[in-house]
């Protein structure tokens, strides 16, 4: 009970950040789509998963072993150290790669010349974020959330002052460049940097550490990190690479359709942009959750606590899904209308409604993962998320040529779901859980419909006097009030493990 209540607590110091973060993010979003217009959107948006496949190569999955491996308090900065051993120097030659044949990405792979000087500079990035996600990794092993909390808030503000200094002092004509999104982010990773930087000489000070250990100790540990690591780094590439692939694939795709390059590129940057952040925004406090649960959930598995285990999980399932299904009738009945508001783009709100049914498998689905990773399943999420993949290929390539932008929304549901279903099948085999259709589905379904119906009649009241996102705004809160309402008073929810 003690490690799921430090769960709870890390979480809450995590989604507190993450909230706050993603406020940040959205007016940064704003700020910006206005400042580049849908086609900078779309540029950003394309040549953004370049960074996430270097990530992935060199820090993702390191950071979630470092995560796992510094519970061991006796060796947790030798740990790190293999960690940062593994992952900087790798980020340091992926940056040297990418600067020196930016011309030649750009042509071959993007396919569009003009991301060579975006990728140049975006390549500067890649050491310091290295760097900060390993340290981000040591802190959740240790619970010490408040650090990589701050980190990230404190990213996101330089980042919005980066883009609002730029467009004061190069773009006070308001014809701003895409390049001012891409040094906000570069400024934004070098101060998350030294952040870190300064948090970790103060532990390690603190500390008063004795390295007695032997070159071959350190050595082994960077074998074991590798070895551990090296699924979930294949995972994750895996993913970016079709993030990426996406990135060119969808604009060309519309292509095929019958939309020009420039409605192809604007289409994806609305989507990916504008609509998704949106729809993730819950994220913040799922993702926060998983963070927490893999070095809770290695602990547990280190003691062979199956029990503690299995209370976990249904605990995790049950709030998942009932945040999930809450969340897809406020996008579609507020956050769709919102977000067409907001971004100034009507389009968003067709896509919001449709991405809207994602929420309660993804927030699952990270969930989930974490757990298996926790346990040790590296493997399996791995393929796993390769299933996933392969379906969303599927739609892209042969669906979106014939019925459009849809189709691609569509792929995203289906393999979300199948992945979803693989993990709980997985977790399942492995500790015997039982569905509880009642308590996960049924009850938050009927909590949800009622509370929503309810808010919506408060939302036409509320109109009729104001207008524009203050009713929308309003309506979405006063769901959220009744449904936390309804779950306290009507079903208060005792985890029994099946």
């Amino acid at each position: 009970m003690k490690k799921f209540n430090n769960v709870i607590k890390g979480t809450l110091i995590l989604t507190t950040a993450g909230i706050l973060s993603k406020i940040l993010g959205f007016f940064y979003r704003i700020y910006l789509s206005r400042c580049i217009g849908a086609a900078g959107m779309g540029l950003f948006q394309i040549v953004m998963p370049a960074a996430g496949i270097v990530f992935a190569i060199c820090s993702s999955g390191i950071q979630t072993a470092i995560s796992k491996f510094c519970c061991d308090k006796k060796n947790d900065f030798l740990w790190l150290i293999s960690g940062l051993l593994l992952s900087i120097p790798t980020s340091l030659i992926l940056t040297f790669i990418v600067y020196t044949n930016a011309d030649f990405i750009a042509t071959r792979f993007i396919l569009n010349e003009a991301c060579s000087s975006l990728l140049k500079i975006l390549s500067l990035s890649f050491p310091f974020a290295a760097f900060h996600n390993c340290i981000n990794g040591f802190y959740f092993a240790k619970k010490k959330t408040a650090i990589p909390a701050f980190s990230q808030l404190f990213e996101q503000i330089i980042r919005f002052c980066a883009v609002y200094i730029y467009v004061t002092i190069y773009a006070s004509d308001g014809n701003a460049s895409v390049l001012c999104a891409i040094y906000s982010n570069l400024f934004g990773e070098i101060a998350s940097f030294l952040y870190c930087t300064c948090a970790i000489f103060y532990t390690f000070i603190k500390s008063k550490y004795n390295n007695t250990h032997k070159k071959s100790s350190l050595m082994s540990k960077i074998r074991e990190m590798f070895k551990f690591s090296f699924p979930l780094t294949a995972n994750r590439l895996l993913m970016h690479i079709f993030q990426s692939a996406e990135a060119v694939l969808v604009p060309a795709q519309l292509i095929v359709y019958g939309l020009s390059k420039s409605d192809s590129v604007s289409i994806y940057g609305i989507l990916t942009g504008m609509a998704m952040p949106l729809i993730l925004f819950p994220t913040a406090l799922t993702n926060s959750l998983a963070v927490m649960l893999l070095p809770a959930v290695s602990e547990l598995n280190l003691e062979n606590n199956n029990k503690s285990i299995k209370s976990t999980i249904n605990k995790c399932i049950t709030f998942c899904i009932s945040t999930g299904v809450l969340s897809t009738a406020i996008f579609i009945f507020y956050g769709s209308y919102a977000g067409a508001i907001v971004f100034n783009q009507p389009e968003v709100r067709n896509y919001v409604c449709i991405l809207a049914w994602l929420c309660p498998f993804i927030y699952l689905t990270v969930t989930m993962g974490s757990i298996l990773n926790g346990l040790g399943e590296t493997m399996a999420t791995c393929i796993q998320n390769i299933s996933g993949i392969i379906v969303r290929l599927i739609f892209l390539v042969i669906l979106v040529p014939k019925y459009g932008i849809t189709m691609y929304m569509a792929g995203l549901l289906c393999s979300q779901i199948l992945v979803c279903i693989c993990h709980y099948i997985k977790l399942s085999r492995m500790l015997h859980i039982r569905m509880n259709a009642h308590g996960w589905f049924l009850i938050p379904g009927f909590f949800s419909l009622l509370s929503t119906g309810i808010s919506l009649i408060f939302y036409k009241y509320i109109s009729r006097l104001v207008s524009g996102l203050i009713p929308l705004f309003g309506g979405a809160v006063t769901a959220c009030i009744i449904y936390i309402f309804l779950y306290a008073t009507f079903y208060p929810y005792r985890n029994k493990p099946h």
